[in-house]
This record gives C-alpha cells, structure tokens and sequence, in this order.
C-alpha cells in the first residue's frame, strides 16, 4: 500500500487479494458494492496499476489487494477471507477460506491466520486455524499437554491427568463439538445445568462434587487456549457451578466420621489379623489399617517403602505414594501429593502396637531391607480398590457407621485433634496439609459436633 501523488491511498495490484478481476467503471464506482463515489475522497482507497489510479474501493469495503471478498446475498453482505496455508507434505500451500459478518473481524483473522502459518512454517509443522479450534480439541491439547508433565520435576502426576480426562468427559458430551472461541459464559452454565440434571454417557444427574469438578478441569483448557493465543478470553473463567441442593430427605445416610471409641473398635478389629490363619492369608491388613489409623492417607499406606520405616521407634517417614492411574488395575508410584505431605509420622505413639504389627508384617516377608511394605501373601503390592474393600469389609463386621470414604478418617482425627485443643497448625502438619486446608475441609460440621456443642451451652446457660 502506498500513496499517489495527491495524497490518496493507493493500492498495487490490479486484481484484489482474492483474484476478482477489477471492472470497467471502478473509477466511477465500488468495484465491491457498487456504490457511486462522485467527488468523494475520504475514506475511499485508490487502486493503481504501474503509476495510473485505475478505480477506488469505498470505505466499508475491501480494499483491492486484501485478500477479501465482499458477497451480498439479498439483504445480507458478508466478507469472505482467503489466506494461503501451511505448505503440505506435497510441496503445496492449500487455502484457508472463512466467512465474516464483519469486516473487521475478516481482517483481524487475516492478519492472525498470516502470522500463525509464518510461525508454523518456521516451526516446520502444520498450521491449525485456532478459530475453527472445537472445545474437543481443545481439551484434548491440553491434555497431551499435562501428561508431557508427567514424571518431570515439579510436573502433575499420571493419576491427576486422568483425572482431568475423566472430569472432562461429561462436559464433552454435551458441547464437544462447539467451536471454542463462539463458546459464551451462558454456554457453560448451560452445560452445567445440564450436568445437574442429565448428567454424563448414561443420562443420570452428576454429583455437586463431579460438576465443580468438570467445571474446574474446563476453566484450565481454556486458559490452556488463552494462553496459547487461540483464544481471546476464557468464557469459564467467572462462571461458578449450580449450587448443591440442599433438602430433608437428601442428608447423607453415611457417616463422614466416627468418634474416638469407634476407632479404637475398628482397631480392636484389625488386630485380629495379627496372627494364624486370617494373619497368613492377609498380612498386610493389620499394619495397613493401623497407619490409616494414623491420617496416612491410601496412596501414602501403599506407597510405603521398608526404607522409610523405623523398627526401633515406631515411626514411618512418607516420601512416595501409590495411586491408580485410571479405571483399570494399573498403578503408579511416584511423589507425594504436596510439599506438605512429606512428613515423618509417630505411629507408635498414635496408636501403641503399631510396632508390634509393623515388625511381624516385616518378619513374614523376609527381613526386606527395601520393597513396599504393604504387599499380599504372595508378594505382589495390594490393589488400592481391594484396600478400600476391605476397610469397608471391616466397617461392617465391627458393627460401625460407614464412612461416606476410606479418606475420611484423616477427618475424624482432624476433628479429634480440634476438639482435645491441638492447634490447627500441629494438626495440619501430621496429615500433611497446610493450615488452611486443614481448616477449610477437614473439621467436619456434623450432628455429632451439633450434640456436643448444645451441651457446652447448657452448661453456660444453666441457671
């Protein structure tokens, strides 16, 4: 582009950027849209050839070496875009080709298109136009992207990534397919409001716990987009999920804690497994169980190794955890959660004869210097699910309430510890959280602490 001798902004070429051959009166007229000029110049660009002006595009048309074509179809003008892509494995450059209400929005996707097919050349792979990106692809991306993480340092786990994909999952069903940058903020609490009560691939009515979830999962894909520059803003980033319903008949029927006298029968149980039959078939169970006893977390039981173990004392130290890493049996064992996680834990002193368990679980498997500490009679490391089976299993038989989650006794000794005046601090620092998340989700505000509360009360209104 450039200028004539009487100022007027000119264009080089004789044919517009798109091809279309320049008419006879486009002195006279738009070559685009028709409309006359007369002595109009403001806003009007000028078309030369060589030296000569040859025509004038007015000013909400094209200009004529743009790659863009006005089209009228009736009452409706849209622009049409052509850009030449990424060179194929031919040797060939296929056109990228969209149309636009606007035309400024076609020329902000020409000059992105152009800039994004110059960096893919450079970078010698295919260039993908970010705004035909479905959400799908999205999702998928990012993805690829977390799970490259996995094993690097300070990267996110093995277990975490599928944990993405399958919190993804619902949301995928229901708007996959949706070009993301059209994608709004009402299109997603739609979604989620579909989430409530549709739900996933069998049509049932997701958990409150599984929409923040997928709500939480789609945010970070969007901000993947953002960041990448494919997107322009995160249409996820202010919505917030439906509020959980809350009614008479929808209280849980599961315990989310127990009292201290029901940990110590759970205990009882569990030491039944110390010795004879029940100890050769399942020798794991009892020293298993009384570290869940003491705020381990599963991951942390299972991912236990000899090494960190202290005969002598008592005391274990965590440094790795065990984890599923999908639906099927597979496993990983890899770093703990948190930085925080990593802590040595008194177990003897939580729970005398510890030890005791601890050492003849290690007599039965050979004096191991080194190995998981929690394997089956025959050596192989215990399934997480069948831990959690036989917690459950447990519960039952010792005539308890069941907890709502194996999880759910580091909560049940976070509200012990509260309720004997252990400082939050103290407390967050033996299940391996920092205080506030200690404080905002494991003290558990149930009908028990209601009870007890009521009778401190009493007792300070009483007359």
């Amino acid at each position: 582009m450039g200028r004539n001798r009487e100022g007027d902004r000119v264009s080089t070429a004789t044919r517009a950027g798109n091809r279309q051959r320049l008419p006879a009166n486009a002195l006279r007229a738009c070559p685009s849209c028709g409309q006359q000029r007369g002595t109009r110049r403001t806003g009007w660009h000028a078309i030369v050839s060589g030296a000569e002006v040859v025509g004038y595009t007015c000013p909400t048309c094209p200009t004529w070496d743009e790659p863009i074509r006005r089209e009228a179809r009736g009452d409706r003008v849209r622009f049409v875009a052509v850009v030449r892509g990424s060179t194929d494995a031919h040797g060939k450059r296929p056109q990228l080709k969209r149309r636009f209400g606007a035309l400024e929005d076609a020329r902000e996707w020409v000059t992105e298109t152009r800039e994004g097919v110059k960096a893919a050349d450079h970078a010698r792979k295919g260039y993908s136009d970010p705004s035909r990106l479905t959400v799908r692809v999205l999702c998928e991306r990012w993805l690829s992207k977390r799970r490259e993480e996995v094993g690097t340092p300070g990267g996110v786990r093995e277990v975490t990534v599928n944990g993405y994909a399958s919190a993804l999952h619902a949301p995928l069903l229901h708007m996959g397919d949706a070009v993301a940058r059209e994608v709004t903020p009402g299109d997603v609490e739609t979604m989620l409001r579909t989430l409530v009560t549709v739900g996933g691939k069998w049509g049932r009515p997701l958990s409150h716990r599984s929409v923040v979830y997928a709500l939480t999962a789609l945010r970070q894909a969007f901000n993947y987009g953002v960041r990448e520059k494919w997107l322009r803003s995160n249409p996820a980033a202010l919505v917030k999920p439906p509020r959980e319903q809350h009614t008479a008949g929808s209280k849980a029927t599961t315990s989310r804690r127990w009292e201290p006298e029901e940990v110590k029968r759970f205990r009882a149980l569990a030491d039944t497994y110390a010795e004879g039959e029940a100890f050769a078939a399942e020798p794991w169970l009892r020293a298993g169980m009384r570290l869940t006893l003491t705020g381990m977390r599963r991951s942390e039981v299972l991912g236990l190794d000899w090494q960190r173990v202290d005969l002598d004392v008592g005391s274990v130290e965590v440094a790795a955890s065990r984890v599923k890493t999908g639906r099927g049996t597979a496993t990983a064992l890899g770093e703990v959660k948190a930085a925080n996680s990593l802590r040595t834990i008194r177990a003897e002193v939580i729970h005398p004869g510890t030890v005791a368990a601890l050492r003849s679980l290690w007599l039965a498997q050979g004096r191991p210097e080194s190995g998981l500490v929690i394997r089956d009679a025959a050596g192989q490391p215990v399934d997480p699910d069948l831990y959690s089976a036989r917690f459950r299993a447990l519960c039952r038989s010792a005539g308890l309430p069941p907890l709502k989650s194996i999880h759910n006794v580091r909560h049940t000794l976070a509200t012990a510890l509260t309720a004997a005046g252990v400082p939050d601090h103290e407390a967050a620092a033996l299940l391996g959280h920092d205080v506030q998340t200690y404080r905002r989700f494991y003290l558990i505000a149930d009908d028990a602490g209601a009870a007890s509360a009521a009778g401190v009360a009493g007792q300070v209104f009483a007359v």
